[in-house]
């Protein structure tokens, strides 16, 4: 099972199809001796490394035994500089390129878009198409679960990264769970603090955050809830209200019903507090007598 297959309704993003290459006998014939070429290429290259680094060793061995010293410690001076970087650094052949685009770019005739006069009625179809295009890439269901877990890895980091840049341009604490929604999902459940955030689970929470994220995905996999579940009217005015409550609750610290008809006297000058935020096109009344799922959303 899949998210897809758990969302039917929901518009699918579109995958890039890989055509299938039907190779001819002699094509085949061909790839098989350039496969065992390289194969044989390949071992000539480790043997020659393998005899280069017991050479190197050797020679290590002697500077270390004339020295007076480890041959870890040689080792380690050898190789204190490393000479493999990842993939998604900043390297020269990047900034040459971007230095020689920033000049290329700088020269080109702008482009005047209002050129190709459209009437009213083909922007409003470009302008539609867009808007559908950017919906489908932010809300639309990855086909598989591979396709998933990729997904959600990449953002995972992306998020972590943004957290760690902001705690240190502001200093805040967070904590992060995110955890798959199925038993079947490939989703690997994860967590992050920045900060040391996690001590806060440890001494307040009295649990490490660890045990807190099997216990969240536990309750998440127990669900078994869909988009249309999830955002149905029912669970979203339970949300209100239980939100509403417990702000209620944490302001005296105490439990309290909340009365939406007699408001101002049974909750403003009885207790002294007020809720704030209330959007004032929307009535104020108790969010499960609220019929329209857009206004509870809003709240």
């Amino acid at each position: 099972s899949s998210w897809h297959a758990q969302n039917p309704g929901v518009p699918v993003q579109p995958i890039k199809a890989q055509v299938p290459h039907l190779l001819l006998t002699a094509k085949k014939s061909s790839c098989s001796l350039m496969k065992e070429d390289k194969a044989k290429r390949v071992k000539e290259l480790h043997d020659a490394l393998k005899s280069f680094l017991h050479s190197q060793n050797a020679k290590l061995e002697a500077i270390a035994t004339a020295n007076n010293i480890t041959f870890d410690h040689v080792k380690g001076l050898i190789n204190m500089k490393t000479n493999y970087h990842h993939s998604h650094c900043d390297m020269l052949q990047n900034a040459l390129v971007h230095t020689k685009s920033l000049e290329v770019n700088t020269e080109l005739v702008k482009v005047n878009l209002e050129v190709h006069l459209l009437s009213q009625s083909e922007e409003k179809l470009l302008i539609k198409k867009l808007q559908e295009y950017c919906k489908l890439k932010m809300h639309g269901t990855n086909m598989n679960n591979t396709a998933t877990a990729c997904d959600v890895n990449y953002m995972v980091d992306r998020i972590t990264k943004e957290l760690e840049n902001l705690h240190d341009q502001t200093g805040i604490y967070a904590t992060l769970f995110v955890m798959c929604g199925h038993v079947n999902d490939t989703i690997q459940s994860t967590w992050t603090t920045n900060n040391n955030s996690a001590d806060f689970w440890q001494d307040i929470i009295q649990q490490p955050v660890a045990d807190i994220a099997c216990k969240y995905e536990q309750w998440a996999c127990t669900q078994g809830q869909n988009i249309v579940e999830c955002d149905n009217l029912a669970s979203i005015r339970k949300q209100v209200t239980k939100t509403i409550l417990n702000g209620l609750s944490g302001c005296l610290g105490r439990n309290i019903v909340m009365n939406y008809l007699n408001y101002k006297h049974s909750i403003i000058l009885a207790y002294g507090v007020e809720l704030v935020g209330w959007p004032t096109n929307i009535k104020f009344i108790n969010p499960l007598s609220i019929s329209i799922i857009s206004k509870v959303i809003r709240l």
